[in-house]
């Protein structure tokens, strides 16, 4: 229990010696992992609900709608459009993924520029502590250490702390993004094959 304590009141020092940007910092960071979780949770479950093109079409014939959700709003799509004249193939694919391809992407863009946003509140600390640290050289020279001391951490301590913040942000973002690329791909040819099979009279709804 006295480890934890222990443990605790650490924690808290090193919060409080960062000032008051160790604030938003906060506030950064528990948005940034709330915004990865819910994504991460979401394509997993996206991907393992998937359906391969030809069992799609099989129950889209059938009216009915199973897959991934990306994939049962693009079937939904085609119900609503019926067999009416959309133009060229292309006009068409857009009407089918119309708001579809914005859900996909979700807070990927989001996640990205939180962890953009944590360095530069890092060196907003650091600015701030070295400011402190003149102000301090300026009024007691350098014989006041301790009053030194508490900028120069406050500075360190920001830039740490952002850093730590920002790394990981940036590196499970960008994975997050290749992830959604990856759904967009399978989606464009997905809605390939409801066009050709659209196109060639294999469906008709």
């Amino acid at each position: 229990m006295s480890l934890l304590a222990d443990t605790i009141n650490q924690a808290l020092d090193f919060f409080g010696s960062g000032g008051g940007v160790m604030y938003p910092l906060l506030l950064v960071s528990m948005a940034l992992w709330v915004l990865i979780i819910r994504k991460s949770r979401e394509l997993v479950i996206s991907r393992r609900e998937e359906r391969g093109v030809a069992e799609c079409l099989a129950s889209l014939a059938r009216n009915e709608l199973i897959g991934a959700e990306w994939q049962q709003a693009v079937m939904r799509n085609f119900l609503r459009l019926g067999m009416q004249d959309c133009g060229d193939d292309l006009k068409l694919m857009e009407q089918l993924t119309k708001g579809i391809g914005t859900k996909v992407d979700g807070s990927v863009k989001a996640i990205l520029v939180l962890a953009g946003v944590a360095p530069l509140l890092g060196l907003l600390g650091t600015v701030s502590g070295m400011i402190t640290t003149f102000d301090v050289i300026a009024g007691f020279g350098t014989g006041n250490a301790r009053a030194m001391a508490l900028g120069i951490s406050e500075a360190l301590v920001t830039t740490q702390t952002g850093l730590v913040v920002a790394v990981p942000g940036l590196i499970i973002g960008n994975l997050l993004l290749r992830r959604v690329e990856g759904v967009k791909n399978r989606m464009d040819l997905f809605v390939r094959a409801l066009v050709t099979a659209k196109r060639e009279g294999q469906l008709s709804v």
